[in-house]
């Protein structure tokens, strides 16, 4: 029985000394893990107390719950000083800086009603470095967006914005997204999917030497180096097997083409091109604003300058230069240096190589005839003035077009056609071009709507070699934009095709392609900016016509100004044009422009504008002025026949009619200076003229109207008493009432 018990005891002792050492063990454990190992958090919530006034900041898990974003964040518990201004300077450590952009991007986006990873990504739970950036884990979707990828989070609550303030990178992929034409291609799930870029081929036979086209699907970045129209056959240029294919290829595809292609009447009936003509052919093209828009070879040929026909007057410094140099041009007149080149529509330089003689004056007198989307607008040329600038400028080219091969001379092979459709269909050119045969199949590309939350598992990295180092989501997109054939293998063909894009431009594509996700944020977290759509059609209409072109909109100049050496010969600038037109005048005449200035060759061409386009623009123009768009009320008093008499004598002694037309009046010269007052009540606002006469040049910096009243002062002593500020009221008024009031005794008509 002792001996038992003594056994007994012995067992007794060996557990409890084996328990002891697992408890010192694991509380070692727990110490270690507690101090270094799962609190890593507690060295920067330290840090950040130390910098703070005793006791200010406990140190603690600081969380953020958003239960509408179903979000629970950590985050702050190691970036403690993210909202604090005072965290700033090299001193800091990184991890308890402020936001970099607090002010702009934080205090729009509080922490409090955002929490971190719906911009930032990560895993906002973890409280470890490598896991809450999602490094440490393998498994987590949403690894932590770096570098310029955190603008892809914009896009989430920004969709109706094509321009973000503060995130330039992904506004610029935004941008290059549309110009190169991937929507023709790809849905995004965005607001207002993309419409077709490329022109239309529906009457290409009408339109392109036949041998032209053959050239330009072949290799169009040789014809035109900075076209967005991509390459087919990226790897022709080192592969003789294709290059072989390219040459095979693309001739059925410009078979295909002609063969669908329907007729063009306004071509068909063209007269012949007439050398006689071209004379005044090329002064129309150099008058009417066609060179706002269109160089003819960025070289000699571009430097002509606009000049005024009536000989200058005595004295007068400014010297006009000639188109090409006039031999009896003022000697102190100085060179002429050539600016950037006009990039916005083709050089015509060459055109005879390219195009058939009667497309060009077909497409001048109506472009939308052959392309109802096109954005070069009607010139307003009649047909004898279109005829002279076909003339001129089929006379331009030094070049023959290229000879088309015998399969492109005659009749189209119909077996040729028809592998060329098959090809169409495979690279998917009707998602950029309107080709016949082709109105009803959907977009050719796959579906991007949810393309950012792609498994890199299911993405296709090539064959090896080369294999992509890294597996990972941006590793795949920009190699794929980069060079879209090269992640090719032998079971998964690829036919995108090949732009030849700068880094930043890869980076600024993937990054907007990061923000593509099909899962929407809740209603309360998408930003609807004031008017956006009805803005965002204003600016893409104004960016897409080229008014900037020919029109001054901000403190750039327009590039047809080149041209002009007195702006007023020149299209008239539109800073504050929206408190200076009446929105409904300046609605009417976007969609119907007319003559307001005889004097003026320049001329406004017609746009095609839908009236809500229309209308965008001018609630654009209105806000830009700090006024709410929307109709205006005439705010103008009836006119009596005394007052009538007393305004007519102001304005007949002013001497206005010395520059303006006045239709409504008797016996008045034509204007050479200045637009049609007749006008002036559709026209122009009366808050603004009555501005306008107190300080021309203030309110229309460069104009030639003088001032009348300087410092209030008036040219008319005996009228009104002096008053002058009653005198500009009297002027305003008799300017708004034109035509509505006869200086004979007669009825007054109000205002409508």
């Amino acid at each position: 029985m002792a001996e038992f018990q003594r056994d007994e005891h012995r067992s007794f002792r060996t557990a409890f000394v084996l328990l002891s050492l697992l408890f010192a063990a694991v509380t070692a454990w727990a110490i270690v893990d507690e101090t270094w190992l799962r609190r890593p958090w507690k060295v920067p919530q330290e840090a950040y107390a130390r910098l703070k006034p005793p006791g200010a900041v406990p140190v603690a898990i600081a969380q953020i719950v958003v239960p509408e974003l179903a979000v629970v964040d950590r985050c702050p518990t190691c970036h403690a000083g993210i909202d604090d201004p005072a965290m700033v300077g090299a001193q800091i450590p990184r991890v308890l800086r402020v936001h970099p952009q607090r002010e702009t991007l934080l205090r729009q986006h509080p922490v409090a009603r955002f929490g971190c990873t719906p911009c930032h990504h990560g895993q906002g739970l973890a409280l470890t470095v490598e896991t809450a950036h999602g490094d440490g884990d393998p498994h987590w979707p949403e690894p932590l967006l770096r570098g310029p990828y955190v603008q892809a989070s914009c896009l989430g609550c920004h969709a109706l914005e094509p321009t973000l303030a503060g995130a330039p990178v992904i506004s610029r992929g935004r941008q290059l997204f549309h110009e190169l034409g991937c929507g023709g291609c790809h849905l995004t799930g965005l607001p207002q999917p993309e419409p077709k870029r490329g022109p239309s081929l529906r009457h290409v036979a009408a339109k392109l030497q036949p041998g032209y086209l053959l050239a330009w699907i072949r290799a169009p970045q040789v014809r035109r180096p900075h076209h967005r129209m991509p390459q087919f056959w990226p790897e022709a240029a080192h592969d003789p097997q294709a290059a072989a294919q390219r040459d095979r290829e693309s001739l059925a595809i410009a078979a295909y083409a002609l063969s669908v292609s329907e007729p063009l009447p306004l071509a068909e009936h063209a007269p012949p091109v007439d050398p006689q003509r071209a004379a005044a052919g090329q002064r129309l093209f150099d008058r009417v604003g066609c060179r706002g828009c269109h160089m003819i070879d960025g070289g000699a040929g571009d430097l002509v300058r606009i000049r005024e026909e009536k000989p200058a007057a005595a004295g007068d410094a400014a010297a006009w230069d000639s188109f090409g140099g006039d031999a009896d041009a003022p000697a102190a007149a100085t060179a002429v240096t050539a600016p950037a080149a006009i990039d916005f529509a083709p050089a015509l330089g060459e055109l005879a190589a390219r195009v058939q003689p009667g497309f060009v004056y077909a497409w001048l007198l109506d472009p939308a005839q052959y392309w109802p989307d096109a954005t070069m607008p009607t010139p307003r040329l009649t047909p004898s003035e279109a005829h002279a600038v076909a003339s001129w400028l089929l006379s331009l080219a030094t070049t023959a077009p290229p000879p088309p091969p015998p399969e492109l001379a005659g009749a189209i092979d119909p077996a040729l056609a028809q592998a060329g459709k098959q090809l169409v269909a495979r690279y998917g050119c009707f998602g950029c071009h309107d080709i016949g045969g082709f109105a009803e199949e959907p977009r050719p590309g796959p579906d991007l709507t949810d393309f950012a939350t792609k498994d890199p598992r299911d993405l296709v990295f090539g064959a090896s070699p080369p294999p992509l180092p890294q597996r990972t989501w941006t590793r795949f997109t920009e190699a794929k934009l980069r060079a879209p054939r090269a992640l090719a293998t032998p079971d998964t063909p690829l036919v995108m095709p090949h732009w030849p894009l700068p880094p930043d431009d890869v980076t600024a594509l993937a990054v907007f392609l990061r923000g593509l996700r099909a899962t929407p944020l809740p209603e309360a977290y998408r930003y609807q900016p004031p008017r956006a759509t009805e803005r965002q059609l204003a600016e893409q209409v104004l960016a897409e016509r080229g008014c900037q072109q020919c029109h001054k909109l901000d403190a750039q100049p327009p590039a047809i100004a080149r041209y002009y050496d007195d702006a007023h010969l020149a299209p008239p600038q539109l800073v504050g044009a929206g408190a200076r037109l009446r929105p409904q005048w300046l609605f009417d005449y976007l969609l119907q422009p007319g003559a307001l200035r005889p004097w003026l060759e320049a001329r406004m061409p017609q746009f095609r504008l839908s009236p809500p386009q229309a209308a965008a623009v001018a609630a654009l123009l209105a806000e830009r002025a700090g006024l709410p768009p929307g109709p205006r009320p005439l705010a103008v008093p009836p006119l009596t026949v005394e007052r009538a008499h007393v305004g007519a004598a102001l304005f007949e002694r002013l001497r206005c009619v010395t520059c303006h037309q006045l239709q409504a009046g008797e016996g008045v010269a034509s204007a050479q200076l200045a637009p049609d007052l007749a006008l002036a009540r559709q026209r122009l606002d009366p808050a603004w003229v009555r501005k306008f006469l107190e300080d021309p040049a203030k309110m229309l910096p460069g104009t030639h109207m003088p001032q009348f009243f300087p410092d209030g002062q008036t040219p008319a002593a005996d009228v009104l008493d002096g008053n002058a500020a009653a005198q500009l009221d009297l002027l305003v008024d008799y300017l708004m009432n034109l035509g509505l009031v006869r200086l004979a005794p007669a009825p007054t008509e109000t205002t409508p």
